[in-house]
């Protein structure tokens, strides 16, 4: 009883963080100003989210959470090891759907979204060790890779190559300078719509059973955001 009252509270910090992060994205409008809100938000929001699901998934098979040492030494704040292992959890379990075609369709979108790669690199570049980028410049150790805002960049490279209509938009721009703001706006609602798409997929597999007995009912919590939130 102990532990699930723990899960909820933890995803409540998840889902909270995440909700946020994605309408801070959505309605931002200069992400130059926002990014670090922004990503401070999605990077704790996706990794928390990523520790619980593979939580859940380790419960089903261990009947136990998994252990300290591996979340703290092992998974640490790798979000693009931990995404990989849960797809690969959810991949090996599809078979525990209820309504398999819908944990499928789910997955494939998110396999094919190729924005969704780049975004995670970005936010785990930040979650890792990006976030004190400038700080350890200014203590004459800087870091040696790129900033987290030049992996943003690349995350929206990839939204303008693979998204026809938002790159007409920009190209756009070159003549018409008053649709900045609709083109800001474009591709910010277009990142966003990467991390919800991991969202919705995370939330269906918990639904449809594919992470174990107690993700059923997670994901409605998941799902229960506050009207602060959801509203306009």
């Amino acid at each position: 009883m102990l532990q699930g009252t723990t899960l909820i509270q933890e995803s409540n910090s998840a889902k909270h963080l995440l909700a946020y992060g994605i309408r801070a994205l959505r309605t931002a409008a200069f992400i130059e100003t926002t990014r670090d809100p922004i990503m401070t938000m999605l990077s704790i929001g996706v990794e928390k989210m990523l520790k619980l699901s593979l939580g859940l998934l380790h419960v089903e098979e261990h009947r136990v959470w998994i252990p300290a040492k591996v979340l703290k030494f092992d998974y640490r704040h790798d979000i693009i090891k931990m995404e990989g292992l849960l797809l690969g959890g959810i991949r090996a379990n599809l078979n525990r759907a209820t309504h398999r075609c819908w944990a499928d369709k789910a997955l494939s979108e998110v396999e094919g979204d190729r924005v969704w790669t780049p975004l995670l690199a970005a936010l785990n570049r930040y979650g890792k060790e990006g976030r004190f980028y400038y700080l350890d410049a200014l203590a004459d150790n800087p870091q040696r890779e790129d900033s987290p805002q030049a992996f943003w960049d690349a995350a929206e490279r990839v939204a303008l190559e693979s998204e026809p209509a938002l790159n007409q938009l920009f190209l756009r721009l070159s003549t018409d300078y008053s649709l900045q703001d609709t083109f800001n706006g474009a591709l910010n609602q277009r990142l966003a719509d990467s991390l919800q798409r991991f969202c919705d997929l995370v939330t269906m597999a918990a639904v449809q059973g594919v992470l174990g007995e107690r993700g059923k009912a997670w994901d409605h919590d998941f799902r229960n955001v506050g009207r602060q939130i959801a509203s306009d």
